[in-house]
């Protein structure tokens, strides 16, 4: 069967406005069939035709905008749950860092009153407060963002007071490394103490005098150690010491060393513990070779005998 479509022109009996005449022949022979459409019909079918094609657009737009917001969601929500995870570590971390701190300042019995944190005010977000936050992240996205942000703020501050914490065991670290070092802790020299710190009768003289040191007597030419890290303020003659080295090592110790028959060391030299600074001898009111050896802390001189080891 054949469809044909053609247009008719108005008669004087179309009295009813324009139409379209829809004919269909069968191959057969048929009768004929036929139907005269108004043309509003026409543009009605078309727009709704068109209306319906728009309308499957728009649905199928919608339906990948749903599909797009779907997948942004899911996406989301793995982040905040990942998020949630950094936030316990970072947690656990800092609790960690803060339990150190204390067993550091126990350690070095060392405390401050206010830089001493004690196990509750570590700071952070609280287990409770990370088992809210997972419960929230499948259903208040934007609420779960902002408790995060608030947590991981808190945490930030932790972390800021936790390195404050550290830097003060740090610097009293660095201050006793810095004090034992300064310490005149050992013997200048190998020997033998052959006269003693405090009143004495003069060697040279014969008169009473104060002895502000010890002395050490070996064999001449015997090496001549510092006895703590310093800078060495004064090398050469001087008076009754005869050839003397004076090493300034901070916290107020100074240590001298005289009566050397060679210097080894000069003037803003920087010395550790056991370098060699001279060589024992006799010069300078001595009646044998030794080593006069003095310290003195704060310009007072102190007892040697105390910080020989």
């Amino acid at each position: 069967m054949k469809e044909i479509t053609h247009k008719k022109t108005p008669g004087p009996s179309a009295g009813k406005g324009k139409a379209m005449t829809v004919v269909l022949i069968p191959h057969h022979g048929e009768n004929m069939f036929q139907w005269r459409v108004p043309h509003w019909a026409w543009w009605s079918l078309l727009g709704l035709a068109l209306s319906l094609v728009a309308g499957s657009v728009w649905v199928m737009k919608q339906h990948v905008h749903y599909e797009v917001e779907l997948s942004r969601l899911a996406e989301e929500r793995e982040a905040n749950q990942k998020l949630t995870t950094e936030l316990l570590g970072a947690k656990e971390a800092v609790l960690r860092v803060g339990k150190m701190d204390l067993e550091l300042r126990r350690m070095l019995q060392f405390g401050s009153a206010k830089a001493l944190f004690s196990a509750d005010s570590i700071g952070g977000p609280s287990d409770e407060d990370v088992r809210h936050l997972s419960e929230m992240l499948g259903t208040q996205a934007s609420e779960a963002a902002k408790k995060a942000e608030k947590d991981m703020q808190a945490l930030v501050l932790s972390a800021k007071d936790r390195e404050k914490s550290f830097n003060e065991i740090r610097n009293y670290v660095e201050t006793k490394r810095s004090l034992q070092a300064s310490k005149p802790s050992s013997w200048p020299v190998h020997g033998w103490v052959s006269s003693k710190f405090g009143a004495r009768m003069s060697p040279v003289s014969g008169e009473k005098g104060y002895h502000a040191g010890v002395d050490i007597a070996n064999d001449m030419g015997s090496p001549v150690r510092a006895t703590a890290d310093g800078r060495v303020s004064y090398a050469g003659w001087e008076g009754g010491y005869g050839k003397l080295v004076v090493v300034r090592h901070g916290h107020g110790f100074d240590t001298y060393y005289g009566h050397l028959s060679e210097i080894k060391a000069s003037v803003n030299q920087q010395v550790r513990r056991g370098t060699v600074i001279g060589l024992m001898g006799q010069t300078g009111d001595a009646t044998g070779p030794h080593v006069h050896y003095e310290i003195r802390v704060f310009g007072a001189a102190v007892n040697p005998v105390k910080f020989m080891r």
